[in-house]
């Protein structure tokens, strides 16, 4: 009888906190459905509606302006969401939590799911026989087809995380030379410097990553489908 010895599970926060964003999007996502059911539409939107529905027409706008619009019922509501899904993780570290998209466990699920689609509209384009030729001869084009889901699953999890470990390193830093200044210790040029770094990191860099996976990803569907 062999000693298969004791499982171990490791549940990452950066799992943990994935799924409280879910939860609070899912939340958010009721309410201000439940808010536009009961608005009156012969008024003006304002407040929360007034937000969802710009960046909704901003972000289909932008959409369509990259993928033909036969696309927009199916796929222009998947690609809003991923949108908002990426940039709420990317900038969640600024509220204390572990950035999911630092996790690359949890990049490539959710470029799984992009590369999913891009096989499936690839099939319905080409057929089965033809899809599954086109793969395997010549040999090289089993790295193209695969790829996307390495360079767009890097894409965020690298950018994201170095964005983390070069904020640690500026805080050590500014840790360290509070202490040279004034010998208590409180680091007390972090939240100047942090500040500012923070909005390019978390903010600007978050954003850029979450419309830069959106497009790309859009762009190698509607290819495949063309």
């Amino acid at each position: 009888m062999k000693n298969l010895g004791v499982v171990q599970i490791i549940i990452q926060p950066e799992l943990i906190f994935s799924l409280f964003i879910m939860m609070g999007l899912s939340m958010g996502f009721i309410y201000v459905g439940k808010k536009i059911s009961a608005a009156d539409p012969t008024q003006k939107p304002k407040g929360i509606i007034l937000v969802c529905e710009t960046g909704v027409r901003m972000l289909t706008t932008y959409m369509n302006s990259i993928m033909p619009s036969n696309f927009e019922s199916n796929y222009y509501p998947y690609f809003i969401m991923m949108f908002v899904y990426i940039l709420v993780s990317n900038i969640s570290g600024l509220f204390a939590f572990q950035s999911p998209t630092s996790n690359f466990s949890i990049t490539l699920s959710i470029t799984l799911i992009t590369f999913t689609l891009i096989q499936f509209n690839a099939i319905r384009k080409k057929g089965g026989v033809r899809y599954i030729k086109d793969i395997i001869w010549p040999p090289t084009n089993i790295l193209g087809t695969i790829s996307p889901l390495i360079s767009l699953s890097m894409r965020i999890f690298g950018n994201v995380l170095s964005g983390s470990i070069l904020m640690s390193l500026v805080y050590e830093l500014t840790a360290w030379l509070s202490n040279l200044l004034v010998p208590v210790p409180i680091d007390f040029l972090g939240p100047f410097l942090g500040g500012i770094l923070h909005f390019y990191f978390d903010v600007f860099t978050g954003f850029i990553q979450a419309l830069v996976f959106i497009t790309l990803s859009s762009i190698l569907i509607a290819l495949e489908a063309e």
